[in-house]
């Protein structure tokens, strides 16, 4: 009897994790991908699924960082040190892979979109990314400094907004800082150990990690949350489809591009 190996991921069936995933995992017919819904309570959703009729000869969770954990500095498929089935992907969110300058700028000319964007060869769909990144960078400073900062008995979260996507009403610097140093200040009616001073700090490490050498070299698509980034996308180019775009990322996705993936292959192969 062949084996049966369980990929679990977040979203449902039709989701960006799972289409993504059907990618890495082409050709493998022993391999199913479970999505869950949110990674909250995942543990108890996989205990669950795992207890039923046709249980899985090996099994992972496949999840974002989404700021609750920190950023390696370089691409690999990082194991949870205590939930051993727990896989970390390299890049922030699933969503972060769906965005390059090739099929952007591939779509933009597909979609007869170039002129409209002012995109009418490769350097201008990167300089279109990069402003789009420019444009959230403060807020996403201070979401990466609160996520560091808090532990799980003070979670005081990573934004003010309903959820990812939605951007503040002002991406200024003071006011996002100002947004942040308010949860901390909530914060320590629990604790001491969170001060101003101390996210100050932390905040300026990744303002300082954002420079023009981290712009150019694209790194704010490992970095930056996805649905945010996209919704940046959406505000610096009116109209533009990003469902559309998503659907045409996912079509022509390479996951060989990206070492991690690759690594979550080889672990499947590894494990028929």
């Amino acid at each position: 009897m062949s084996k049966i190996i369980k990929i679990y991921c977040e979203g449902k069936k039709g989701s960006h994790d799972y289409d993504v995933l059907e990618k890495v995992a082409a050709g493998l017919d022993a391999v199913l991908i479970e999505p869950i819904g949110s990674v909250r309570g995942a543990a108890s959703v996989i205990q669950f699924k795992e207890s039923e009729i046709v249980k899985s000869d090996f099994k992972l969770l496949f999840r974002d960082r989404d700021f609750d954990v920190p950023i390696p500095s370089y691409p690999l498929l990082e194991q949870d040190p205590f939930k051993k089935y727990v896989f970390y992907s390299y890049r922030n969110t699933i969503e972060n892979y769906l965005f390059d300058v090739e099929p952007f700028f591939s779509f933009l000319k597909e979609e007869k979109l170039s002129t409209k964007y002012g995109v009418s060869k490769l350097e201008d769909a990167k300089v279109k990314l990069i402003q789009a990144a420019k444009h959230i960078m403060h807020y996403q400073a201070v979401r990466h400094a609160l996520g560091k900062m808090r532990t799980a008995e003070t979670n005081f979260g990573t934004k003010w907004t309903d959820k990812s996507g939605d951007l503040p009403d002002s991406l200024d610097e003071c006011y996002c800082k100002e947004q942040a140093i308010a949860k901390i200040s909530y914060a320590k009616s629990l604790t001491e150990s969170w001060t101003e001073d101390g996210f100050n700090k932390v905040y300026e490490d990744f303002l300082h990690l954002f420079n023009d050498d981290f712009m150019d070299n694209l790194l704010f698509l490992v970095y930056f949350q996805g649905k945010d980034y996209a919704s940046s996308l959406k505000a610096i180019m009116k109209d533009f489809p990003i469902g559309k775009y998503y659907k045409y990322a996912k079509q022509h996705f390479d996951y060989t591009r990206h070492p991690d993936l690759m690594e979550l292959r080889r672990l499947l192969e590894n494990n028929m």
